[in-house]
């Protein structure tokens, strides 16, 4: 049995990578699909309380799920980063050893906590938040519920 190439090793630690960051990007979705799904019971369980009349417990509950959501989606936002920002060296070693050399690695900056936290894929969660607000809006000024 032959012993392994550098181009193999480098590969299978690619591959590695790759499945984790899709397991992790899958999370994230995962993670925005659930909260939807957790809202409505959450909204129910709360309200069943209150005679089934919305009080600020309601909104109050919906903005913490909102944001456990967030931040869980952000943990996992920021590992994904973290693993394509592993596998840059990788395809740079492997490019160097190629006649000719390579030179088109996908970019992947470095990600802090904010920014994993504040970015595109998060607006879901702030989209929900601002419903949730304008909700808790309207039953302040007397619109809704009662």
């Amino acid at each position: 049995m032959s012993e392994p190439t550098a181009d193999e090793l480098d590969k299978e630690q690619l591959q590695q990578l790759h499945n984790a960051t899709l397991r992790a990007s899958d999370a994230c979705l995962e993670l925005k699909k659930l909260c939807a799904a957790i809202l409505v019971p959450v909204g129910t369980i709360v309200s069943s309380f209150s005679d089934k009349k919305p009080n600020g417990a309601l909104f109050i509950a919906g903005f913490m799920v909102i944001a456990a959501f967030w931040i869980a989606d952000s943990f996992s936002y920021f590992y994904q980063r973290k693993l394509r920002g592993a596998m840059i060296p990788i395809w740079q070693r492997r490019a160097a050893r190629v006649a000719g050399g390579y030179a088109h690695f996908p970019s992947s900056g470095a990600v802090s906590p904010t920014r994993a936290a504040i970015n595109a894929s998060m607006v879901y969660y702030l989209i929900l938040g601002v419903l949730f607000g304008m909700a808790a809006w309207a039953y302040e000024v007397g619109l809704l519920g009662g």
